[in-house]
């Protein structure tokens, strides 16, 4: 299965060609990681997240509009912010967040510490957070496993109904994917939200925290019952401890905070 051509069918702004940067000009398939294409497929990425967020025109929402990904996160206040780091970062946006999480949290420092300029454009090799390098419990790239924790958090308020999962299912058939590919969204968009069904997929904390981040960065704000019963369930089921969660919480609500400024 292409992870790269997956992630160009979610990001790529409607009526725009395939392998057109969102942040313009033109880049090679994303590979499976985000970024400009690079060796490997990982990307060329530099410096840290803020490099990220600069690029991101006109603050919350700047790169958000339009596309599969948009129809997916629906309008709902807040989840605009999730969906231009997307664009603008790639799956390497999830994997740098939990990452300094992670570290933060083995460092026992204090949640949300440090800036933005702390935390890597890139998670390094043999970190077990990189998506392309780690492998879910189905032996599929963690990336794989990260789509699908997007796709199903973003159904947790319920706001896709039978219509609007049409819409979407009309423009998946529109993007040129090979069948694996189309197949594999078709699915995805088809399933409920299912907090347990994403836990499983996790084998290490590590995947267990990005599978949360990208779940939570999704989200947004959880102010609805539905979000925070999905969120609640997903952590415990995938046994993240508490002090873990609230750097997870922290790191995300700053790279939001940041976008939003």
């Amino acid at each position: 299965m292409n992870l790269g051509s997956i992630l160009e069918g979610l990001m790529q702004g409607q009526g725009q060609q395939r392998g057109q940067n969102p942040l313009g000009g033109n880049r090679p398939s994303q590979g499976g990681f985000g970024g400009q294409g690079g060796p490997g497929g990982l990307g060329d990425l530099q410096g840290s997240l803020s490099d990220i967020v600069a690029k991101i025109p006109g603050g919350m929402g700047g790169l958000a509009g339009g596309g599969l990904l948009s129809l997916i996160l629906g309008s709902k206040s807040g989840r605009s912010a999730g969906g231009s780091l997307l664009k603008a970062g790639g799956l390497a946006v999830l994997s740098a967040v939990a990452f300094k999480a992670y570290e933060d949290w083995k460092k026992r420092q204090t949640p949300g510490a440090g800036s933005l300029d702390q935390i890597p454009a890139q998670v390094p090799t043999g970190s077990g957070f990189h998506p392309t390098e780690e492998k879910d419990k189905n032996g599929n790239e963690l990336g794989i496993a990260l789509v699908q924790a997007m796709i199903s958090a973003a159904k947790s308020d319920g706001h896709l109904d039978s219509m609007e999962s049409t819409r979407i299912q009309e423009q998946i058939e529109q993007l040129g994917l090979g069948a694996t590919e189309k197949g594999f969204l078709m699915d995805v968009i088809a399933k409920p939200a299912d907090a347990a069904s994403i836990a499983r997929l996790a084998t290490t904390t590590e995947q267990a925290s990005e599978l949360y981040v990208a779940s939570r960065l999704v989200i947004g704000d959880a102010d609805t019952p539905e979000e925070k019963a999905y969120l609640d369930r997903l952590v415990s089921l995938m046994n993240l401890p508490p002090d873990l969660v609230a750097h997870l919480d922290a790191q995300v609500d700053g790279v939001r905070g940041a976008v939003a400024a």
